[in-house]
């Protein structure tokens, strides 16, 4: 960490380098695509720097939860990530990620970022320079496992803990949902109310033991002897259930403190007095404050929530989070991924936390699909972003499963999960420009006119819209200005046409390859440039990885690749991976690219 013209900042090598990322278009694979056709939900199978990047234009400012589990950078390989990357390159590769998402999120977006003590410390310094550090919420901290077996015997202290950053796009616009996790039954609720609550005037109230209640509802005469028979923990879960279901007249008593003792310090003797008698405070402005023995009473009803659809005792969320078990996750979702994957009801609190039904959510770490997972069980739109073949291979048959209501793991039967939606899988297109045999420049031979065209409207800031009526209205910046992009020689007869058509304030941009001597100057509502030429320059073309050096799954020879079951959904088998022809491809990019 360095002070530098009395800013306080983290550097690293390449830090102030500039590289401006190519805006690519998206390729949908409708093998991949499964479910609700008309579904907005999105998975990418690409580099996540590019993909990021891919979706600026559309997503800026439209996300509202982006949670992501980057590499953590521990040294160690695992199986689908090599995680041990040079300090200064995993700074700078997650920098430029962030400065991306930053922009994606919606003013009142969050950002959630899991990570080990390995790079978490610096990562807070980096995003506290990108997101202000006034906009740091909290770090969340989770126990992951236990210490046992060889780590356990180490010289250092055994690790178990990971951490969530959680950063607000606006603290002020940003709210955070109030939840609240289960706890135990609390003993010090040791009341019972004998009255009705509601009809008895509280001056006649009287109440006893809950001990002796239940021990009487099982038999006994006292919990002495409940517990002696029939057991400790039995007897003290039948107090349990009894304080439940009948939590509207169990109650307890609490010291009265602060102001609110020095407003009601001349009740709280009196009651100290009349003793075993409930009153209140004359003139008693907060309902149902009662006063017993000189405390206040609390009816336990104030304490349970409904939690994963059960009214159970619970207490707010804090910022230690022990209760989420890691242990027996291996098989959630129906795919394996060593040591890479989160319990889905980590990430189901965390939407709980931060967002509502319908909210866009993030992931570009998306691993085996968690994140997705959840998302669509919760009844968020995503965007899950992949670079491995896990994509592929976890990914999609884990969606796939999710949708046809297959799969009734993680988070599945607490929310009665039945199946539904769909998603949309898309893949990056390749860099629009690349260099030829002789190192010139040219338009990539891969893009066909409507990629182009999609292209074309990305890089210049328009919306690809292709007009129903006017060829020529392939995307919009505004209401009245126009994109139109061609491989054909623009003449004059071409231009004078298009202007007959401009409507009164209309603009168009002319892209091309070539065009007349004098075109650039005929119309003023009307400009031309040529490409690839108005291109060069503006950002890094033909780079196709920015990653975390993410390796290949490793393949067992001896088992058989996953094939997805045959249906009549259009999904990837032997009979649907024939050559498209040229028109077939270009027509089907035609509704396919964004």
């Amino acid at each position: 960490m360095t002070q530098k013209l009395n800013k306080l900042e983290l550097t690293w090598i390449e830090k102030d380098t500039a590289k401006i990322i190519e805006p690519r278009i998206l390729l949908e694979n409708p093998n991949y695509s499964f479910g609700d056709i008309n579904s907005e939900n999105i998975i990418i199978n690409g580099d996540n720097l590019l993909a990021l990047r891919a979706l600026e234009q559309q997503f800026s400012g439209t996300i509202k939860c982006v949670c992501v589990d980057p590499p953590f950078n521990t040294g160690a390989a695992f199986e689908h990530y090599d995680d041990g990357i040079q300090h200064s390159t995993w700074l700078d590769l997650m920098c430029r990620r962030f400065k991306i998402i930053y922009n994606l999120l919606a003013d009142d977006g969050f950002l959630l970022v899991h990570l080990d003590d390995s790079e978490m410390a610096y990562c807070k310094v980096m995003l506290d320079e990108i997101f202000g550090r006034d906009n740091y919420l909290n770090t969340i901290s989770m126990t992951t496992n236990e210490p046992s077996g060889f780590k356990a015997t180490g010289s250092s202290i055994f690790s178990t803990a990971n951490f969530i950053l959680l950063y607000a796009k606006n603290r002020y616009k940003s709210k955070i949902n109030k939840i609240y996790i289960e706890k135990d039954y609390d003993k010090a609720y040791s009341k019972v109310l004998l009255n009705d609550r509601d009809k008895d005037h509280f001056s006649t109230w009287k109440y006893t033991s809950i001990s002796d209640v239940v021990s009487n509802s099982l038999g006994f005469t006292n919990q002495a002897a409940a517990k002696k028979s029939i057991g400790k923990e039995v007897f003290e879960n039948a107090i349990k259930d009894y304080a439940i279901k009948n939590a509207k007249n169990v109650f307890r008593t609490a010291a009265i403190g602060g102001g609110a003792k020095l407003k009601r310090q001349k009740t709280i003797d009196l009651s100290k007095q009349k003793r075993d008698e409930v009153i209140i405070h004359p003139n008693e402005d907060v309902e149902g404050f009662f006063i017993l023995n000189g405390e206040q009473i609390i009816f336990y009803d104030n304490r349970l929530y409904v939690i994963d659809g059960k009214l159970v005792p619970g207490q707010v969320i804090t910022d230690v989070w022990t209760d989420i078990s890691w242990t027996g996750i291996a098989n959630e979702g129906g795919v394996e991924f060593k040591n890479g994957k989160k319990p889905e009801k980590l990430i189901a609190r965390l939407l709980e936390l931060t967002t509502k039904k319908n909210d866009w959510v993030l992931d570009s770490f998306l691993g085996s699909g968690t994140t997705a997972a959840v998302s669509h069980k919760m009844q968020r739109r995503y965007i899950g972003i992949e670079l491995g073949e896990q994509a592929t291979s976890h990914c999609f048959p884990r969606l796939k499963s999710i949708v046809q209501g297959k799969d009734q793991t993680g988070i599945s039967k607490t929310l009665n999960w039945q199946g539904g939606g769909g998603f949309k899988f898309y893949t990056l297109a390749p860099s629009l420009v690349q260099k030829d045999k002789y190192g010139t420049e040219i338009i990539n031979p891969e893009y066909n006119p409507n990629m182009l065209a999609a292209a074309m409207a990305k890089q210049e800031g328009f919306r690809y819209q292709p007009d129903e009526n006017n060829y020529w209205k392939q995307g919009m910046s505004s209401e009245k200005d126009f994109i139109f992009t061609t491989t054909q020689f623009v003449t004059f007869a071409m231009l004078d046409k298009l202007a007959e058509e401009l409507k009164p304030n209309e603009s168009l941009l002319v892209c091309c390859k070539s065009f007349a001597k004098g075109c650039n100057n005929r119309h003023t509502n009307i400009t031309i440039k040529k490409i690839p030429q108005m291109l060069l320059g503006r950002c890094e073309f033909g780079k196709d990885d920015y990653s975390f050096n993410i390796v290949n799954i490793p393949h067992d020879e001896t088992e058989l690749e996953y094939e997805p079951e045959e249906t009549n959904e259009e999904t990837p088998t032997k009979t649907n991976k024939k050559t498209k022809t040229k028109k077939q491809a270009d027509d089907e990019s035609q509704s396919t690219l964004f």
